[in-house]
């Protein structure tokens, strides 16, 4: 059985001299929870994983619409794939149809590898001499 802990508020006492009671004692009890987690992994045809794949989840809307089809989709969330492909989404609830759709980008892998990033901080030893040079 799954549990969750729930919103506890503290109203922590004011004093600003030391004493005994700053430490708080407190003790938390998970309540029953029965939502769901989907942890899973994108691989390519071989068994690859698939690092930075794009993973949206959706619920299907109406419980007697074709999954395969419908476009009535609400939209939960998305996560994008770890270097081994993995990924975890939720919560979900019992008795929801989840629909997924994974999109990978070769193209962007292989671009954010080899692209330098610029910043606009100039380095500390950046000299402003430099842009005044003449080159001709």
């Amino acid at each position: 059985m799954d549990y969750q802990i729930n919103r506890f508020i503290i109203d922590v006492p004011k004093g600003y001299e030391k004493s005994s009671t700053d430490q708080l004692d407190m003790d938390f009890f998970l309540q029953h929870d029965y939502r769901k987690v989907i942890l899973g992994t994108v691989r390519f045809p071989d068994g690859k994983p698939a690092p930075c794949s794009v993973v949206k989840f959706f619920k299907l809307r109406s419980a007697t619409a074709d999954p395969e089809t419908s476009s009535n989709l609400e939209p939960l969330g998305h996560a994008i794939t770890d270097e081994n492909g993995q990924f975890l989404l939720g919560p979900v609830y019992p008795g929801d149809k989840i629909i997924l759709k994974i999109l990978y980008l070769d193209c962007f892998i292989n671009k954010a590898s080899i692209q330098t990033i610029k910043g606009t901080h100039c380095p500390e030893d950046y000299n402003e001499d430099y842009d005044n040079l003449n080159y001709e």
